[in-house]
């Protein structure tokens, strides 16, 4: 089994599939980007936890990593494997920091990694072979 090629027909040329699922990856991700930093600029944010309002280190938090998220998937449109691992691992950390459940603050991320884990890899995995 070591060695065997499944998907023989495959090449390394970027097809439509591909930058259809990283464009709207990225669309997503600048969704959740523009999101944090709306709540930044409108100063929905408290410095206690306790309160209502959102914690201003969680809006940083995510606008870094977010912008990571943004890097790695660029590496993934090159053909890199630490690209693909990057992109899952910060928009899961996003999903991981949430201080409540809500529908911008969780659904957001986690539909996005929902597109990227589920409907990316069918791109992705075909053309594994060619990431370095």
């Amino acid at each position: 089994m070591k060695g065997q090629d499944y998907f023989e027909n495959t090449s390394s040329e970027k097809n439509l599939g591909f930058k259809l699922i990283i464009g709207l990856t990225a669309f997503m991700i600048f969704s959740i980007l523009a999101i944090r930093l709306y709540s930044l600029s409108t100063l929905q944010v408290a410095p206690d936890p306790t309160l209502y309002a959102e914690p201003a280190w969680y809006n940083y938090t995510v606008i870094f990593l977010s912008a990571v998220a943004l890097g790695m998937l660029y590496l993934t449109y090159q053909y890199k494997k630490n690209g693909v691992y990057g992109t899952i691992l910060s928009l899961f950390i996003i999903i991981l920091i949430n201080p409540e459940f809500s529908l911008l603050r969780t659904l957001a991320p986690m539909f996005t990694l929902f597109i990227f884990v589920g409907y990316g890899l069918f791109e992705i995995i075909p053309k594994w072979k060619f990431f370095k």
